[in-house]
């Protein structure tokens, strides 16, 4: 990688200008994510009524309001908060943390009922190595997606490819709903998902470093990365606390299937909610600027 980096990757100028590391922004992001995702776990481990989720959740939520008057206030703060305003900004940074729920949350509860003994009356009853196997076709899945994904930009375009891809990680969860006796039904499902999931892993990244403004890409982009953990750190306490509820045994199985159940439905729903958003990006928000400029010629001649 180093040496693809050295000699495929053109040589950039540096900005003018005074530019400093804004070590009061990072400390305060850092802090107030800390808090939060603190709170998701002792939610996940102790439940909705332990007294350190909603304080740390509190905290973790006030944190935030000096870190944007104090960003706000700087010329050149660690996070630009006026960028996230932007309309080709803003929804692909919610799709990523909605997207977390279901490529980081969901794993853990699709594996355990894959190996849930069915005479629970539900679960798939697999052996590990079977289990392996599942998740192993699933990320094949991904991978698949990913390298799908800029065919499917040259065919449409990538404000499109994005919607789409959301909206087969939305089918293939709620696929569960009806079906999810069998291996197969399950296998068909999570490949569908993972499809899904395998292109907005490969375009979300992409899609922010190209709605933001020039020095701001590599913070754009790395946020992607900071919601999809925070959605995924939510959803981790979310699913924990369902599954554990209305748990007859639990030397029997992980789960409950109501639990299982509104696992698969805010994935799936959340992954629909994403596309609907995406939709408020502009058409050509990540095209290309000579794209931009003959789309805008035409539509002046016409």
């Amino acid at each position: 990688m180093f040496f693809v980096v050295l000699f495929g990757v053109p040589r950039t100028e540096p900005e003018v200008g005074d530019r400093s590391l804004d070590a009061g922004g990072f400390a305060l992001l850092g802090l107030g994510l800390l808090l939060l995702t603190s709170a998701l776990t002792f939610l996940r481990l102790d439940g909705p009524g332990a007294w350190q989720v909603w304080t740390l959740l509190v905290l973790g939520l006030a944190v935030f309001v000096p870190f944007g008057r104090y960003e706000l206030r700087r010329k050149d703060p660690a996070l630009d908060l006026r960028m996230f305003r932007r309309s080709s900004m803003w929804p692909v940074q919610v799709t990523a943390g909605l997207f977390g729920i279901s490529v980081l949350g969901a794993q853990v509860p699709l594996s355990t009922f894959a190996a849930t003994d069915p005479a629970v009356g539900y679960g798939l009853g697999l052996q590990p190595a079977e289990v392996s196997n599942l998740i192993g076709i699933y990320l094949l899945a991904v991978i698949v997606g990913a390298i799908l994904f800029p065919f499917a930009v040259r065919l449409t375009t990538a404000r499109i490819t994005l919607i789409g891809a959301s909206v087969l990680v939305g089918i293939g969860y709620l696929m569960f709903l009806p079906l999810h006796d069998g291996a197969v039904e399950v296998l068909v499902n999570m490949v569908v998902a993972g499809l899904g999931s395998g292109a907005l892993l490969a375009a979300l990244p992409a899609a922010a470093a190209a709605a933001a403004p020039v020095g701001q890409t590599g913070i754009a982009a790395g946020m992607t990365n900071t919601t999809k953990t925070v959605g995924g750190t939510f959803a981790s306490g979310i699913f924990g606390v369902a599954l554990a509820s209305g748990v007859v045994s639990a030397a029997s199985t992980a789960g409950s299937l109501a639990g299982y159940y509104t696992v698969w439905a805010l994935c799936g729903g959340t992954a629909l909610v994403a596309a609907g958003l995406l939709l408020f990006v502009p058409r050509l928000a990540f095209s290309d600027p000579a794209e931009v400029r003959v789309a805008e010629a035409v539509a002046t001649a016409e």
